[in-house]
C-alpha cells in the first residue's frame, strides 16, 4: 500500500467493494501479505484457488498503486 492515509483508506474501500464478505480483519491482514488475502477471499467467498487467483490479479491490474507489503 501507499504511505498515503487517504489512498490507504480509498483501497480499503475498493477492496470491500469488490468483496464484501471480507472483514476488516481480513482486509488489514491481508494487504500484508498476498497469501494471506487469498486464503481469506477464499474462505470468505468459498471460491476455488484458481478462482480467487483470477480475481484478485484482475484487482491488482485495475489498481495498480494497490500492492502487499510482502509476497
Amino acid at each position: 500500500m501507499t504511505d498515503n492515509s487517504g489512498s490507504h483508506h480509498h483501497m480499503i474501500s475498493r477492496i470491500r467493494e469488490q468483496w464484501a464478505h471480507l472483514t476488516d480483519e481480513d482486509v488489514h491482514e491481508g494487504m500484508r501479505h498476498r497469501e494471506h488475502f487469498l486464503e481469506r477471499l477464499r474462505h470468505r467467498h468459498n471460491l476455488g484457488f484458481d478462482e480467487a487467483e483470477a480475481q484478485l490479479r484482475e484487482f491488482e491490474e485495475k489498481n495498480p498503486a494497490f500492492f502487499f507489503e510482502k509476497s
